[in-house]
């Protein structure tokens, strides 16, 4: 098993290399990219380490706390990691790993669950979360023994369970059939149902700062009746609770997880449905090629809802700072400031999305007359077109409370343009040809911190000079690097 896993993560590696024709055209280049990039163990471990960073400050964040209370209510909220990741990655790789192909050869073989590899597969990136939770377990089990292997537990059953919903959401909500009389309306209703599956998990997450905040008074009660994950894991201070919780969780999830993947593996066999209900008139329009390519990502994100997720879900980072600055009433200068920073830093993220849109029709984009430079132009239309709408959105809304902050509108937009800028140099710096750069948690790691360096430095120009010298310089960062992308 772990031989095909491990075949299929090489493959998967390959054709995503192939698609650079500057590591493509070159043998050995080609041959030593792989080396790294296939290589399934080197891959967990890179990614690992760069995650264990951030688990040690989790970790200090434990030793700090008070109480075996007080440390149970923090390393909940820190059980979060494994859930969002896996619950994102699960989501938006399925869509990538399928389209590319590499399961075509397992659909002839007499399986009737081949869908166990594509989740093993999809597992694998989900592993750094749960390892930078390491550390903090090895603060709970030190300090407080069984609680810290009930936390162990809990993390890896969070994990699953964010992979169980991705699969869910990639097998009912990944792509659509084409055409129809309300194919419109169902694309719709879509996207309706990943805005609101997302924001059922932040009405949990304003409860449990609710609950952070008062947890003195309200463990008992929380403790006793509370089933919504990440709460449960605050249970690890009742370990009997605790275990008859997580065993309540696997009887459902383990269940549903192989009714799941029997039904992706017949969705995978019988491959895409496309319908036609009706004839219409086609027109020819012209139109330029940047925008052309990007009207054409933004359809095939609007059909695809593991797409959406991947492009939405970072900014739901971001909704609970917009949500209580918009609702005590007091709006500040530097509140409202800070929201569109973190909105910015956020909107990067999307780059792994939208590099991943195409998938294996890539090749075809090779064929037509389209020069990098206008695909690159494309995809950052792509990348703002979330961020910076939200971005708009949230100044005209605190506008309403203060009209002089629709100033703040040109910030709304460049800052988003700025790191998605950042984000396109940062992958595409020294290619030449069209090509489809690798990308992990690693790479994306390295890139927000590079955003928030360069964040911070508009930030710490907002602060002492002033709103205008801070918008000219993010907006001079954005005219250098295109500059620079456009050779």
């Amino acid at each position: 098993m772990f031989e095909v896993l491990r075949i299929l993560y090489r493959e998967l590696h390959y054709r995503r290399l192939k698609n650079n024709p500057q590591i493509a055209g070159d043998p050995e280049k080609l041959k030593k990219q792989l080396k790294n990039s296939g290589d399934i163990k080197r891959g967990i471990a890179f990614q690992s380490v760069a995650f264990l960073f951030f688990g040690l400050m989790m970790a200090g964040a434990i030793m700090a706390a008070e109480d075996e209370t007080k440390a149970a209510i923090t390393f909940a909220t820190y059980a979060l990691l494994p859930f969002v990741l896996a619950l994102y990655t699960t989501t938006v790789n399925a869509s990538y790993a399928t389209s590319m192909g590499i399961f075509e050869p397992l659909k002839p073989l007499p399986l009737k669950t081949g869908s166990k590899y594509l989740s093993m597969l999809l597992a694998v990136d989900n592993l750094p979360a749960v390892i930078a939770l390491l550390p903090p377990v090895g603060v709970m089990i030190a300090r407080y023994g069984i609680a810290g292997f009930l936390g162990l537990l809990w993390i890896l059953t969070g994990a699953f369970l964010g992979h169980v919903l991705g699969l869910v959401v990639f097998t009912f909500f990944g792509s659509s059939s084409v055409g129809g009389r309300f194919s419109k309306l169902r694309a719709l209703a879509r996207i309706l149902g990943v805005l609101l599956f997302i924001s059922m998990f932040y009405a949990i997450n304003y409860l449990q700062q609710y609950v952070n905040e008062h947890y003195e008074d309200l463990l008992p009660f929380f403790s006793k009746y509370s089933l919504a994950y990440p709460f449960s894991v605050a249970s690890i201070t009742d370990p009997l609770h605790s275990l008859l919780l997580l065993s309540g969780y696997l009887v459902i999830l383990v269940p549903a997880y192989m009714v799941i993947l029997g039904r992706l593996w017949r969705r995978l066999e019988e491959g895409e449905t496309v319908s036609r209900a009706r004839v219409t008139r086609y027109r020819a329009e012209a139109r330029s090629p940047v925008l052309a390519l990007a009207l054409k990502d933004l359809k095939i994100v609007f059909r695809k809802s593991a797409l959406i997720v991947g492009l939405i879900f970072p900014l739901f980072m971001v909704l609970p700072s917009a949500i209580n600055i918009l609702t005590t009433g007091h709006v500040s200068e530097w509140a409202v400031t800070s929201v569109l920073l973190m909105i910015a830093w956020m909107a990067s993220v999307g780059i792994d999305t939208v590099l991943k849109i195409d998938g294996k029709e890539f090749e075809f984009l090779r064929t037509l007359p389209i020069t990098l430079g206008q695909f690159i132009r494309a995809k950052l239309i792509v990348m703002n077109a979330v961020p910076v709408t939200a971005g708009v959105g949230f100044v005209l809304a605190v506008s309403y409370v203060r009209l002089g902050y629709l100033t703040f509108l040109p910030a709304a937009l460049i800052l988003p343009v700025l790191t998605s800028s950042v984000a396109l140099a940062f992958f595409y710096h020294g290619e030449k040809e069209l090509s489809v750069p690798e990308t992990n948690f690693g790479h994306v790691l390295v890139l927000m911190i590079v955003n928030g360096m360069a964040l911070g430095a508009v930030a710490a120009l907002w602060y002492f000079a002033g709103y205008l010298p801070a918008l000219a310089l993010a907006a001079a960062g954005v005219g250098i690097i295109q500059y620079v992308l456009s050779r």
